[in-house]
């Protein structure tokens, strides 16, 4: 399953051209990171990137510490973007519960299966508001022409 994680996360882009982690890839902390790193190709390491990031912010806030505004709208910007792999971190960290790559693709397709389920209710919605605006615009023209107005 191949994903472009710069087109996912603007920070995969900023993370790939800065390549500047505080610490290397050997000081990852869970093995969910280490499992997606084995999957990554080097020119998409900026995925790995930003895992490792999820990981330090999951570290703080176990520690009770805060990120700062900057960091804190960067880890949950992240945590957005890659929803499910910021649950397998913090339950690795904080559970010490490991995702196997089988469980991890179930947990992705149910997700991308519930967000397409949202998008399909939205554009659902947004019709049914369509519909209800256009018969409200045909009762408003009819009392227009019941009253005399012109067209």
């Amino acid at each position: 399953m191949e994903r472009d994680h710069e087109e996912e996360c603007p920070f995969v882009g900023e993370l790939k051209k800065t390549s500047e982690l505080a610490r290397g890839y050997d000081d990852i902390r869970t093995q969910f990171v280490r499992d997606r790193l084995k999957e990554t190709k080097w020119e998409d390491r900026g995925y790995i990137d930003v895992l490792m990031h999820l990981e330090d912010s999951v570290a703080l806030s176990m520690r009770g510490k805060s990120p700062g505004w900057a960091g804190g709208m960067m880890y949950a910007l992240m945590s957005k973007d890659y929803p499910v792999e910021y649950k397998c971190i913090r339950r690795e960290m904080e559970e010490g519960i490991r995702t196997s790559f089988d469980e991890f693709i179930n947990m992705q397709v149910d997700h991308d299966h519930e967000a397409a389920q949202r998008q399909i209710e939205a554009v659902e919605r947004g019709m049914q508001e369509a519909e209800e605006q256009r018969k409200k615009q045909a009762q408003l023209e009819q009392q227009w022409r019941e009253l005399g107005g012109r067209r």
